[in-house]
């Protein structure tokens, strides 16, 4: 009685067993591959076709965000001076035309008094030069003093000229100078508008002319500078795509275009910079020197190609299972060995052309094939 029981048991759990097993099965005469409807909706499998869809051949890059050249302002002060007051502070946005420091010094001092000495002297030796010019013509002067009077005036008229350009590009009203009414101090200007990148003065200091006082970054010129390896440079063209992501976030992607290819290698890195210019950059939060990462697309195709659902991988080949025929509540499909390729967007390219007709493109996970 007792072994009737272990057997009825045994029995009971081979047939729960079965049950729970999948019902896909092999026909060993015609090779199919056997899918009941029932597993078909349970499994929430769907049926497909090979379809054409667009792959692009890519080049991976790094690189980093830079202002363009007419973004990046430097500022020196044209003569020795001392720094009497500072308008701006780090990371301020400036206005073009904004001013930044105002500044003093004896240079500044001197370089007034001596416009306003050529001025006069100019003013005395121009009336010299014209009355020299008009005795000349009437044969009273000689050729001698004509030629001194000339010489004299031009040479400090070029004086007078150089000192007035030097002084205008100050701000200055030069014609205030030729009064003799001087300035105490003069205004260093933002020559474009962005935000104060770096600052490095303080109120009291001696600056040199090339001293670099702060720098300024329109953020608006912001474009790619990317580093491509030399062996891929043949395949960058003016105008191809450009999609990068910043932070190491690849969940977010911006568009920038090529729109120059460098020249020149780097020895170091043994890559070749080139440039690329951001899609609407306004809307993007990025710093000056900013790591980025993307590829160039260098080529975009329409190929055949399949979700990588519908692949099935057994050893080291890949099959489809396309549908060769149904009956009643049975679906028979047929395994093709296939050559895959590129993988794009969840979709992989299939290098070779295959029988039309439908397949199975999703809920493929528990086919187990031999």
């Amino acid at each position: 009685m007792k072994t009737n029981l272990i057997i009825v048991f045994v029995l009971s759990v081979v047939f729960v067993s079965c049950n729970n097993k999948t019902e896909q099965s092999t026909d060993s005469v015609s090779g199919f591959i056997e899918i009941s409807k029932a597993q078909f909706e349970s499994e929430k499998m769907v049926m497909g076709e090979p379809m054409l869809f667009p792959f692009a051949d890519v080049v991976y890059f790094t690189g980093n965000i830079i202002p363009s050249v007419d973004g990046l302002a430097h500022i020196s002060l044209p003569l020795p001076g001392i720094i009497d007051k500072i308008h701006c502070k780090p990371g301020q946005i400036i206005s073009k035309g904004s001013v930044m420091f105002e500044v003093s010094g004896n240079g500044f001092v001197d370089q007034q008094k001596d416009f306003a000495e050529s001025a006069a002297i100019v003013s005395r030796l121009k009336s010299d030069y014209l009355r020299a010019k008009e005795l000349y013509k009437e044969k009273i002067g000689t050729l001698k003093d004509f030629t001194y009077a000339e010489s004299s005036y031009y040479a400090e008229n070029a004086k007078y000229t150089a000192l007035k350009i030097k002084l205008e590009s100050m701000g200055l009203d030069v014609s205030k100078l030729e009064k003799g009414e001087f300035y105490p101090s003069y205004a260093i200007k933002s020559p474009i508008n962005g935000f104060i990148s770096f600052l490095n003065a303080t109120i009291g200091q001696y600056i040199e002319p090339q001293q670099k006082i702060a720098e300024i970054v329109d953020e608006r010129s912001f474009q790619l500078r990317l580093s491509i390896f030399e062996k891929n440079i043949n395949k960058i063209r003016i105008g191809q795509t450009v999609a990068f992501y910043l932070n190491g976030n690849k969940s977010v992607k911006y568009k920038a275009v090529i729109n120059a290819v460098g020249k020149t290698i780097t020895l170091d890195s043994k890559s070749i910079e080139c440039f690329a210019v951001i899609d609407s950059p306004k809307y993007i939060n990025m710093v000056s020197n900013q790591f980025v990462e993307g590829d160039v697309y260098t080529a975009v195709d329409s190929v055949l190609s399949v979700p990588e659902t519908a692949i099935i991988y057994s050893e080291n080949d890949s099959y489809l299972l396309v549908l060769e025929k149904e009956i009643h509540s049975m679906y028979y499909f047929k395994k093709i060995k296939v050559n895959t390729g590129r993988k794009v967007n969840k979709y992989i390219e299939l290098t070779e052309q295959l029988p039309i007709g439908k397949l199975l493109v999703s809920g493929t996970y528990n086919i187990k094939i031999e």
